[in-house]
């Protein structure tokens, strides 16, 4: 772990010694990312992604990863097709604009258990890449039409207060259908 998140570094640094960013440069930072994110949804840990996001995207990150967590389930994310259809620049941005199929299913945290339906998404998605240090981050993403959503049910199902603690969770009776840690 402590080397891909290293090596994070090391692209982001490589990429801050450019005086721009050539598209072949952008293409590798928006898949190193694409990578990153599916990890950290996978462990639960936004900080996999952190040398590669600027403030903005990684609140949205921590966020999305917190929500799943206080739920008890983590993101089993899973990149199948990315397409890279256009590179611009606007300002100080670098716009890269793709089209991705993703799959993605939810477990449960400690058994792995599936939780819910699966879902094959798609998306087309403006990744605006900017440089507001020393490094380029991606700031932010955009989508250019409205996601194609394959799971037509809301895969979390906690009570919204309950998350990131406004709440304290509901009690569960120990038993066989409980998980480990009282988690349902």
């Amino acid at each position: 772990m402590r080397t891909r998140w290293r090596a994070a570094a090391l692209l982001g640094a490589a990429l801050a010694g450019c005086g721009g960013m050539r598209d072949a440069d952008a293409e590798r930072l928006v898949r190193t990312y694409l990578d990153r994110v599916a990890e950290a949804y996978r462990t639960s840990d936004e900080q996999v992604v952190e040398p590669l996001v600027g403030d903005e995207q990684g609140k949205k990150l921590l966020g999305l990863i917190g929500v799943k967590r206080d739920a008890g389930i983590t993101l089993d994310a899973k990149l199948l097709e990315i397409r890279f259809e256009r590179f611009s620049r606007a300002g100080g941005e670098v716009l890269v604009d793709t089209r991705e199929r993703w799959y993605y299913r939810d477990r449960k945290i400690g058994t792995g258990e599936q939780a819910g339906a699966d879902s094959t998404d798609a998306y087309h998605v403006r990744y605006h890449l900017a440089r507001p240090k020393d490094r380029w981050v991606v700031e932010r993403l955009e989508f250019l039409d409205p996601p194609e959503v394959g799971r037509k049910t809301a895969p979390v199902t906690t009570d919204v207060r309950v998350l990131h603690g406004m709440l304290a969770p509901p009690q569960t009776a120990p038993g066989p259908a409980a998980a480990p840690g009282g988690r349902p």
